[in-house]
Order: C-alpha cells, then structure tokens, then sequence
C-alpha cells in the first residue's frame, strides 16, 4: 500500500490510473493513503460490465484451445 500511495497520491504527473486486479483497494477513511480512487466491480457492474470479460463462446473457444479444463467443469 505504501507502495501505490507514493507512486499515486498528489502526484503532478498522476492524471488518471486504471488499475485491475482480484483485491480491492480499501478506503476507510478521507484519510487514508489511498482515498483517491473510484472502485468498480464487474461482478454486479451494470454500466461497464459489457465491455470487460469474456462471452460464454469465448470461454468456449479457450477451453477448446487450451485443452486444459473442461468448459462445463468451469461453467460449474
């Protein structure tokens, strides 16, 4: 965390970050090192969830590919 608030937080040269990734970045408080960010899940996202992830073909055609798990073990 003290990482991010460096390279981050009241930067000049800082104007937006995407950032991606499984864990979420906690904002406690308006003090807190990292308070700056917007969270967005795609688990539930109803505005940006149609341009992330993958179609059920997709994930098809990968399993096919890939040979490494079976599509409905997946879908399960």
């Amino acid at each position: 965390m003290e990482f991010l608030r460096n390279l981050l937080k009241d930067q000049f040269y800082v104007a937006l970050a995407y950032m991606t990734g499984v864990l979420p970045i906690k904002r406690y408080s308006s003090g807190s090192a990292l308070n700056m960010f917007d969270e967005f899940t795609m688990l539930n996202d109803m505005i940006f969830g149609e341009y992330f992830g993958f179609t059920e073909e997709e994930v098809q055609k990968l399993c096919e590919k890939q040979e490494v798990v079976n599509f409905e073990l997946l879908k399960e």
